[in-house]
C-alpha cells in the first residue's frame, strides 16, 4: 500500500447501497481503505456533508464554445470528474475526417488540455464505413458507438440498414450501440407543414416533435438491437410513454439502459416559450406529466442514468444558428429571423446537472440520494466499462470524490458558470445543496471555489469490454 496522503474525515459516505458515516483513506492516488478513526498527514474535513462518488457525465459535447479545456473546467465545478463525451467526423461539430482519426485527434489534444478524466463514445453518420470503423475502434478503447435516427438534413441520420449492420458489428466486437431515438423524417414532415402554414415561432417548436415520434424510434432502436443481440443504450429520453416500453423490454431479457438529462427531469416547454431558441433542444423539452414520468422511471430503476447532454453554446450562437461573432459584426444590420426552426439545437447543464438533481430529486422526495449515487456515478461505470476503478468509493477505486454540502443556499445564475457558455435555462432556480470540493486520483480538483489541477494530468480511459455491464463477467447494474 501506498503510503497515505490524505483523509477525508466525518463525512457519510454515499454508495448505491446506503449513507454511513466513514472517514476514506487517500494515497497514491487511490483509495486505501474506507473506515473509523482513519491518520493521515492531511485532514480533510466532511462533518455534515456528503462524501460522493465523483460524478461521471456520460454524455456531452465539448465541440461548441467550450472544448475539452474549458467545458472539463465547468464540469468540475459541477461535481463531475469523469466526462465521456461524443465525437464523430461531423462537418457541424467542425470534426472532419474519418470518425476514428477524429478520436485519435481528441484523445491526444484531451490528455494536453482537459482538466478531467475521459473516456469517449464514437458517433457515427451515414458515410463512416462501419466495417472498418467499428473494430478499429474498439482497439482504441471505444466500445460504444451513437447513431442517430433523426437529423436527416443535417446529414447526421444512420439508414435504418446501415443502423442494422452496426448494430450487428457492434455486437460481435462485444461493443455496444447507442442511439439518438427520434423519427427523422417525421420531425422534417412538420416542420415543413408548419414553415409552409407560416408557423415558424417558438410555440410551434414542441408540436414540431411530438412524443409519438419518440416512441416509434425507441421502439423501431430496440426491435433491431433485438435482431442483432446488440446491447442498447438510449441516450435523453423525455417522453413520458418511455419508461413502460423499457420496463417491458427489461422484463424480457433485452440488454437495455435507458438514460435521461436534468432538463426532461426539471424543464418543461414553458422554457422555449419564454426564452425562445435559447430552449430549443432535441429532443424537446415537453410538459410537467412527462417530467413527472421520467422521474418515477428513474426511481424504479427502469432509466438507469443521469448524463447532461451539455451542448455548451453562447445564446449568440443559437439566435444566428450558429454564425461566428466576425459575420455579425460585419453585418450589423442582421437580426436574428425569429424562426425556431433555424435556430442552433443544445443548451450547457453539466455545471448544474448534481445540483438540479440532488434539488429535485432528493430534496423533492423523488429519488434517494444512494439512487442519485447510482444513476450518476456506478451505473456509467458499469455501462460503460470503468468501473470498479471509477464510480465508487471502496478500496483500490481511483480518489476521485467529492464533498457535497447539503445546507448550502444557492441560485443559479450564468454569471456564475466557469466555461464560455454564457446562459443557463436554470437561471434563477434556488437550490439546496452543493459540491464543496472534489478531487480526482487523489489530487485536488476544485476548494474554495477555485479549480488546483493544473492542465495536462488527465488520462484517457478505455472502455473495458470485460467489465463493462453487458459483458459476460460484468456487473449488474442497479
Amino acid at each position: 500500500m501506498a503510503k497515505a496522503d490524505c483523509v477525508i474525515k466525518g463525512g457519510l459516505v454515499v454508495s448505491g447501497e446506503g449513507i454511513a458515516r466513514a472517514d476514506v483513506l487517500v494515497g497514491g492516488g487511490k483509495i486505501q481503505q474506507v473506515g473509523s478513526n482513519l491518520k493521515a498527514p492531511k485532514a480533510i474535513d466532511a462533518s455534515g456533508k456528503y462524501v460522493l462518488p465523483g460524478i461521471i457525465d456520460a454524455h456531452n459535447h465539448p465541440v461548441y464554445a467550450d472544448k475539452l479545456d474549458t467545458f472539463s473546467l465547468a464540469a468540475a465545478h459541477g461535481g463531475v470528474t469523469t466526462i465521456i463525451p461524443f465525437f464523430g467526423n461531423f462537418a457541424s461539430w467542425g470534426t472532419p475526417g474519418k470518425t476514428s482519426e477524429v478520436i485519435k485527434r481528441m484523445i491526444e489534444e484531451g490528455e494536453r488540455i482537459s482538466y478531467l478524466d475521459f473516456a469517449i463514445h464514437a458517433a457515427f453518420v451515414a458515410e463512416d464505413d462501419i466495417k472498418v470503423e467499428v473494430p478499429k475502434l474498439m482497439k482504441m478503447g471505444i466500445p460504444s458507438f451513437k447513431m442517430f435516427m433523426t437529423y436527416p438534413r443535417r446529414g447526421m441520420m444512420m439508414p435504418d440498414e446501415k443502423m442494422l449492420a452496426a448494430m450487428a458489428l457492434a455486437a460481435g466486437e462485444g461493443g455496444m450501440a447507442m442511439v439518438h431515438a427520434e423519427n427523422g423524417y417525421g420531425i422534417d414532415y412538420l416542420v415543413d407543414k408548419f414553415t409552409a402554414e407560416g408557423k415558424v415561432s417558438r410555440e410551434y417548436f414542441m408540436p414540431s416533435q411530438p412524443n409519438v415520434l419518440e416512441v416509434e424510434a425507441v421502439h423501431r432502436a430496440v426491435a433491431y438491437a433485438a435482431l442483432t443481440d446488440c446491447p442498447l443504450y438510449l441516450v435523453h429520453l423525455s417522453a413520458r410513454e418511455i419508461p413502460e416500453i423499457v420496463r417491458q423490454m427489461k422484463q424480457g431479457g433485452q440488454r437495455i439502459y435507458g438514460e435521461t438529462c436534468p432538463q426532461y427531469l426539471s424543464l418543461t416547454n414553458q422554457a422555449v416559450l419564454e426564452r425562445g431558441a435559447l430552449g430549443k433542444v432535441g429532443p424537446p423539452l415537453r410538459e410537467k406529466e412527462d417530467n413527472e414520468a421520467i422521474w418515477r422511471g428513474l426511481a424504479s430503476h427502469i432509466i438507469d442514468t443521469v448524463a447532461s447532454d451539455s451542448c455548451n453554446v453562447k445564446a449568440e450562437q443559437k439566435e444566428w444558428g450558429g454564425a461566428s461573432r466576425d459575420s455579425i459584426a460585419s453585418s450589423p444590420a442582421r437580426k436574428p429571423s425569429g424562426n425556431i426552426f433555424e435556430a442552433r439545437f443544445g443548451a450547457p447543464s453539466v455545471e448544474q446537472m448534481l445540483q438540479v438533481v440532488y434539488h429535485d430529486g432528493v430534496n423533492g422526495g423523488r429519488i434517494t440520494l444512494p439512487r442519485l449515487v447510482q444513476t450518476m456515478c456506478e451505473n456509467p461505470a458499469k455501462i460503460f466499462g470503468l468501473y470498479p476503478k471509477k464510480g465508487v468509493i471502496q478500496t483500490g477505486a481511483d480518489a476521485d470524490i467529492v464533498v457535497f454540502d447539503p445546507a448550502v443556499r444557492c441560485t443559479i445564475n450564468a454569471d456564475k458558470m466557469h466555461g464560455n457558455a454564457d446562459y443557463t435555462l436554470f437561471e434563477g432556480k434556488e437550490v439546496l445543496g452543493a459540491p464543496m470540493f472534489s478531487m480526482q486520483r487523489g489530487e485536488v480538483l476544485i476548494e474554495g471555489g477555485e479549480i488546483r489541477r493544473k492542465q495536462g494530468n488527465a488520462r484517457f480511459l478505455p472502455g473495458n469490454r470485460d467489465t463493462a455491464a453487458y459483458a459476460r463477467n460484468g456487473y449488474p447494474v442497479a
